[in-house]
């Protein structure tokens, strides 16, 4: 949202209710002063108390949207609605969870595909493409492009190796290639020293080795 759009918001949001009650306190303001001169000081006198309290509720009203609601709307959106591409369109995401629920899984995934192009911070779009790639395609191929673009994207180091992890998974359980499996394990034991399961890690990837040489 523009600065300009912004600040029309917050003058709708004062200009429909304060400028209303701002008119009333005039009118009735100026009935007050009339009233002191037919009525007398009494009577004006309180109509006038009346018309103060209410510029002043009116001024603290201002004061507080101004200070503190205006300044948190922005704050709360800004952490919902982060700016830029950093987060997915979930307008976006729905209509391709549409697709897979319809049964349109090659369509979905090439939606999928479109928005991890067009969104370079998108991770999102990439976990639910490697989802469906493995558990309705069988396209073993998309997943690995999947999760290699994921573990680029993100951010976290546990994240990472986490999507390190699921390409060797692939290579090894799905596909059955122990070769490209010990090449996996072996950059994550390179490139994630202080994965906590970094012995376990090396231990696999001589159990591989034995099984690729048994399949050759």
């Amino acid at each position: 949202m523009s600065d300009q759009s912004k600040n029309v918001g917050h003058a709708s949001r004062f200009g429909n209710i304060g400028w209303a009650i701002a008119a009333l306190l005039g009118i009735f303001t100026g009935v007050s002063l009339m009233a002191l001169g037919f009525l007398g000081n009494l009577v004006g006198g309180l109509l006038l108390a009346g018309c103060l309290a209410g510029w002043l509720t009116l001024g603290g009203y201002w004061l507080l949207n101004k200070a503190v609601i205006d300044p948190a709307g922005d704050a709360i959106g800004r952490i919902l609605v982060p700016a830029g591409g950093s987060t997915p369109s979930v307008a976006q995401h729905s209509n391709i969870e549409a697709m897979e629920a319809r049964g349109q899984y090659a369509e979905a995934a090439a939606a999928y595909r479109a928005v991890i192009t067009s969104q370079p911070q998108d991770i999102v779009a990439c976990e639910k493409l490697g989802q469906l790639a493995l558990r309705q395609l069988k396209d073993y191929d998309t997943a690995l492009f999947a999760y290699r673009q994921a573990e680029h994207r993100s951010t976290e180091p546990k994240r990472k190796l986490g999507y390190a992890m699921l390409v060797a998974g692939i290579y090894r359980d799905n596909l059955k290639d122990y070769g490209k499996a010990m090449v996996e394990l072996r950059r994550i034991v390179s490139v994630y020293p202080d994965a906590p399961n970094r012995q376990r890690l090396s231990a696999e990837v001589d159990e591989l080795k034995a099984l690729h040489f048994e399949n050759q």
